[in-house]
């Protein structure tokens, strides 16, 4: 699983549409301004959302995207198999094998070296795979919103804030 440009993006605009919460839609230009984004692109990056339920659109001159669910239900390794398929991998072509031809001793040799090194890759990917995944599922943009309001110094929890 890789954090693609594609999922960072897509990360990014829920997080604008997380903390804009409560005051209404947010214009996908609007958002592609604050985050420094082409307009296209996150558009078919909500669009990917939108149709997996994570937000919703209302159209009109006062429209725009807002959250479909509380942030606190939308994991990381949602929006990433969302945006950047099943696994989160991107397809990558097989390493081209040792020449075609005569095996003699060497070629073999060379042959089963390579093999064995692409199953040791294969199996760091996985492991790696598998433990990003896991910790995706436990990050919530919830969690992302309350890491940006922290950075910005704001109070997390703006309910309980008192000034006397």
């Amino acid at each position: 699983m890789k954090l693609s440009t594609r999922s960072t993006y897509g990360m990014r605009a829920l997080v604008e549409l997380a903390l804009s919460s409560g005051r209404g839609p947010v214009s996908a230009s609007l958002i592609a301004k604050r985050q420094e984004l082409s307009v296209a692109y996150l558009e078919q990056l909500l669009h990917r959302l939108k149709r997996r339920g994570v937000v919703g659109s209302i159209r009109g001159p006062r429209g725009g995207y807002l959250l479909a669910r509380e942030p606190q239900r939308i994991t990381m390794a949602e929006v990433v198999r969302i945006l950047d398929g099943a696994n989160g991998e991107a397809s990558e072509k097989p390493a081209p094998s040792a020449r075609r031809g005569r095996a003699n001793g060497k070629m073999a040799q060379a042959r089963d070296a390579h093999r064995y090194a692409q199953r040791i890759v294969q199996a760091v990917r996985h492991c790696v795979h598998e433990r990003l995944a896991q910790s995706l599922n436990t990050v919530t943009l919830q969690d992302l919103c309350d890491a940006v309001r922290s950075e910005a110094g704001e109070p997390l929890d703006h309910r309980y804030v008192f000034h006397i």
